[in-house]
């Protein structure tokens, strides 16, 4: 499995804000596109001049589900319940439509280098509320799933999920699980093309940012 660093350098000269969302997954729903908001991850308040911040994270990712959260830009997104999923694995669940929620994982039954979710109709029987978002999680550092992204759910259909391996640096301070815009501003990206690499990234005094990979 996939091990990753990002490391956060600033030498601006004055204090920053700054965080970590993931690339949006691909996500169709039964062959169609999917609107899929991003989630601010890994925080990095009040970084110091100087100073830096630096976590460590796998490529191993969960579903999620949120039953009383909406995705849309500023909305906190909470896991309620989770499933850890392996695209490497070609996972495949079953979201049910009773309190036990999620079925077995089943591997090799998506496509390569994607999970899937199979959504029942109704999405619920009546005995909880349905699902009010579907989403990726992660674990930065955090002992459960951050969410990274979320998307309305459906039902009686099958989603497939393609994660990314990009992440994005941006300014602010937005809670962790905060829903972003669809497409948000991006600092600068970083691209995981390796197993075990460490991506450093230093803001710069004149308001440029540098990213250098160093395998692990």
């Amino acid at each position: 499995m996939a091990i990753w660093t990002i490391e956060v350098v600033n030498e601006t000269g004055a204090a920053k804000d700054f965080f970590v969302y993931s690339e949006p997954p691909k996500v169709r729903f039964s062959g169609q596109a999917v609107a899929v908001h991003p989630c601010a991850w890994i925080t990095y308040p009040g970084i110091q001049p100087d100073d830096r911040r630096r976590s460590t994270f796998s490529e191993s990712i969960a579903i999620y589900v949120d039953f009383s959260a909406r995705p849309a830009p500023g909305v906190v997104l909470t896991e309620n319940a989770n499933v850890p999923v392996d695209a490497r694995a070609r996972d495949r669940v079953d979201l049910l439509d009773n309190p036990a929620l999620f079925g077995p994982v089943e591997h090799d039954r998506s496509d390569y280098g994607t999970v899937s979710l199979h959504t029942p109709d109704p999405l619920s029987n009546g005995s909880f509320p349905p699902p009010a978002t579907i989403g990726l999680g992660k674990f930065g550092d955090s002992d459960v799933p951050t969410p990274i992204a979320g998307f309305p759910p459906q039902p009686g259909g099958v989603f497939v999920i393609e994660p990314s391996h990009r992440f994005h640096l941006a300014q602010g301070r937005p809670l962790r699980g905060e829903a972003l815009a669809l497409h948000p501003p991006s600092l600068v990206a970083i691209d995981f093309d390796q197993d075990k690499l460490t991506a450093t990234i230093v803001a710069k005094a004149d308001g440029t940012f540098a990213v250098t990979y160093e395998p692990v």
